[in-house]
């Protein structure tokens, strides 16, 4: 017993694990649904293995803060949610962005980063307040957005016509003239498949990609492909677009 109260008063006190050890559910994915609330959102393993699943909950955007151990979950319309990143299931607050179409989310640290495909605008957001403090318009029809510490990256939409691009942009909007074709050929239905979601894993600092069929495609930031991973949701699931992605790092104070 005594033990056990150095321990949490060790982690109370210095905000640490008392264990260096990742927990069990740390460099992870987490997975949206295109709207598709009876879907769920998942919460996965790199090799597409289901760990978590949040029932009933729409999620075209996720981003996470580590720090104060947050997860949020962006809708369609607009509504952002927070929530306790241990018990995800239910919003601890809501904050309601202006939008048109709310798709893929980022955290930097301290804003939430949104897309718009409604108008094609990228949103920098206050998350306590919702208020849009900065928007920038890339050149193209962007979905999926990751942030790797200093930069955005953004996933490219163009309808079905193949060699959608992910690219690097300033958190000014000025691209830095990073970025690479995705060549997203899907290889279960034939044809090309959809770009969606963008997540950056910090622990080797390279980008997974959502795809429209159930995919998620890993990637070096130089655009060499790592693998790919089909993603088996719900039995009566038959292709989840991956939307809303984001990593899962090592929360900076683990709750005992």
């Amino acid at each position: 017993m005594r033990n056990v109260l150095i321990k949490l008063l060790f982690m109370a006190l210095f905000c640490v694990s008392y264990n260096t050890k990742a927990g069990a559910f740390d460099n992870t994915l987490w997975l949206g649904n295109n709207k598709g609330a009876s879907l769920g959102v998942l919460n996965v393993n790199r090799a597409g293995k289901i760990l978590r699943t949040i029932r009933d909950t729409e999620a075209t955007g996720i981003a996470i803060d580590t720090k104060k151990n947050l997860i949020f979950f962006g809708g369609d319309t607009g509504q952002i949610t927070a929530r306790d990143l241990n018990s995800p299931a239910l919003p601890i607050r809501t904050i309601n962005p202006p939008v048109v179409n709310g798709r893929d989310m980022a955290f930097d640290g301290s804003f939430l980063w949104r897309t718009d495909t409604g108008n094609r605008t990228v949103q920098k957001i206050n998350p306590i307040t919702g208020a849009v403090v900065f928007k920038f318009v890339p050149a193209f029809y962007v979905v999926g957005i990751a942030w790797d510490g200093q930069n955005l990256w953004l996933s490219e939409y163009n309808g079905w016509k193949g060699n959608e691009r992910i690219a690097q942009f300033t958190p000014k909007g000025v691209p830095t003239g990073v970025s690479f074709r995705t060549h997203l050929i899907d290889p279960y239905y034939g044809g090309f498949d959809l770009v969606g979601g963008l997540a950056f894993d910090s622990t080797d600092n390279t980008l997974w990609l959502g795809s429209r069929y159930s995919r998620l495609i890993h990637y070096t930031t130089k655009g060499v492909l790592l693998g790919a991973v089909k993603v088996a949701g719900p039995a009566t699931e038959t292709a989840r677009f991956i939307d809303g992605l984001e990593f899962q790092g090592v929360a900076a104070c683990l709750k005992p």
